[in-house]
């Protein structure tokens, strides 16, 4: 991408100034708090952000009204864009696109997504976000909290959680040290975790990601423990969301999430993306 490109409409352009794009990303914290996360240093060199402005008649430019993340801390990289249609379409028209992507997308700019990308395995999932005032966690005597030397192990967990013809890109052992991830053991054996998928008490952004339980250690309330324990470090580090993506036909995790205090608050689509061959 040209540092400062334009079209006839929008400025576009790389964005490193954190502060403009927290500025722009604060608006609505629920709904941008991957964004928000990855401005931590922890995730900010894996992290390019790319900005439009309106393009004014005279050619100068106006305020920020889209913004596109390509995260490349997983292979293949993770897209996430908000704001106007039209100016996240000029985003895309103006980088230089991967082959192969993974997309965490509003349902608003789906057309410009689709303009680009073939997406098969498409999911639907909802954002969640806690309740403080109606967190009621059980006893979380059971959990405990995952080390990096045990990054073996979870991943083998996690292992069992890939459906027929999907990758799992949502876990890197690199998380573990840089966020948080509670277990239970039993017989020896990791059967059920929770973690984050952003973790920034600077930022007091939290995303929980990678609840799993063994299917022959399900029904035990595992995964509402583990999931209960990193919402209990969340609050404790001050993190304001805590929020969650769970996909919308998972009645059981929902219902789960929702005793716990979280609600839904807006749809994501989300999935592996494959660069059409004229884009």
């Amino acid at each position: 991408m040209h540092p400062y490109a334009m079209t006839r409409r929008y400025h576009t352009q790389r964005l490193t100034d954190k502060a403009a794009i927290r500025a722009y990303l604060n608006r609505d914290r629920i709904v941008t708090a991957y964004a928000l996360g990855d401005l931590d240093d922890a995730f900010w060199p894996q992290s390019e952000f790319y900005g439009a402005r309106r393009a004014g008649e005279s050619g100068e430019s106006g305020d920020l009204v889209a913004l596109l993340l390509v995260y490349r801390g997983f292979d293949p990289p993770v897209f996430t864009a908000f704001g106007e249609p039209d100016g996240v379409r000029a985003i895309l028209d103006a980088v230089d696109l991967p082959d192969e992507m993974y997309y965490l997308w509003l349902p608003d700019n789906e057309a410009a997504l689709d303009a680009y990308y073939e997406r098969p395995n498409a999911k639907q999932e909802w954002r969640m976000v806690l309740e403080p005032e109606r967190f009621d966690p059980p006893d979380l005597g059971r959990a405990a909290r995952i080390n990096p030397d045990q990054a073996g192990e979870l991943a083998a967990l996690y292992q069992q959680a890939a459906e027929p013809g999907e990758e799992v890109v949502a876990f890197s052992p690199w998380q573990i040290g840089h966020g948080v991830f509670y277990g239970i053991w039993q017989g020896g054996e990791l059967v059920a975790a929770a973690g984050t998928h952003v973790w920034s008490p600077v930022e007091r952004i939290g995303a929980i990601g990678n609840v799993f339980t063994r299917p022959d250690a399900r029904g035990m309330g595992y995964a509402t423990v583990c999931t209960a324990a990193v919402v209990v470090a969340g609050l404790e580090a001050g993190i304001d969301p805590v929020i969650l993506n769970v996909r919308q036909n998972n009645a059981p995790a929902i219902h789960v999430y929702e005793k716990l205090g979280f609600r839904r608050c807006c749809l994501f689509l989300e999935g592996p993306g494959i660069k059409k061959s004229h884009s």
